[in-house]
């Protein structure tokens, strides 16, 4: 990934506009390093699942109320210390059912558990780091250091080697197959060029976020010469965007599915095509 990463902070906090923790959250947490390529980058969204957690529910701070001048000396005057959360909760914006799934969320969280998972995965993108000593850089096969929910809730932590729920596990594929079916079925005015591969592409992007409407275009021309011209890539941009949004919507509802009732068994096919009975 040429350029670096430069990973935006809009809407990262409530209540912040972009960039404005970036000084007093990101770089004091990530540095100022330069961070190339995919693996890098999906290391520091590990690194964000966690931080976005530890500083909206356990991070409090104070907002600028006032400014009073006392002579040659400026007094400030700042509202009570709240964390992120409670001040979404105090805005009364939420329905109250949100409000009891987000608090959910906040109890179900051990603090020390979730630092500590925290520090490993910013150690984790240290060694990603462009100019880290060579015997560390030189591996960038390594596997990348995710992020468990499930180690960081409050009790006892779970015992290794527990069957999933096969009907959990069959639920959660129908889910999956019903998304995407929403999904690749938008409204078409127009013949669609693509048509009968949106499914493939669908897969490649579930896999592989990363992958440009470029790459993904030239890989369905030699799988089928002939049959695309260049300007039908808009009408492959345009239905990207959408499977992207939805990828990043899923990818949200399971953080916060994980957060509340712990990880989600994986779907049956998987079990079935590693072995697992």
């Amino acid at each position: 990934m040429e350029g670096g990463i430069r990973k935006r902070t809009t809407k990262y906090l409530a209540g912040c506009l972009p960039y404005q923790k970036n000084g007093a959250i990101v770089r004091q947490v990530v540095g100022y390093d330069r961070l190339v390529g995919e693996h890098t980058y999906r290391q520091l969204t590990e690194l964000y699942r966690a931080l976005r957690l530890y500083v909206n529910c356990f991070q409090p701070s104070m907002k600028l109320l006032s400014k009073q001048r006392e002579g040659k000396k400026v007094r400030y005057v700042y509202d009570p210390a709240k964390t992120p959360l409670q001040r979404l909760l105090l805005s009364g914006v939420l329905p109250a059912e949100m409000q009891q799934e987000l608090l959910e969320v906040a109890h179900a969280l051990d603090p020390i558990r979730l630092l500590h998972q925290l520090e490993q995965l910013q150690q984790a993108v240290f060694r990603c780091a462009v100019g880290c000593p060579p015997f560390i850089s030189s591996l960038p096969s390594a596997s990348i250091h995710t992020f468990s929910v499930e180690r960081c809730m409050t009790g006892a932590l779970p015992v290794e080697g527990s069957d999933p729920d096969p009907a959990a596990g069959l639920e959660t594929l129908c889910r999956e197959q019903e998304r995407r079916k929403r999904v690749l079925g938008w409204r078409r005015t127009h013949k669609d060029p693509f048509e009968g591969e949106w499914e493939q592409i669908f897969t490649w992007l579930q896999a592989n976020p990363e992958r440009s409407s470029g790459d993904i275009f030239r890989e369905l021309q030699r799988r089928s010469p002939g049959r695309y011209q260049p300007l039908q890539i808009r009408t492959l941009q345009r239905g990207m965007r959408k499977i992207r949004a939805s990828l990043l919507e899923a990818r949200k509802e399971q953080w916060q599915e994980e957060v509340i009732r712990g990880p989600s068994p994986s779907p049956v096919s998987e079990r079935y095509s590693t072995g697992i009975s």
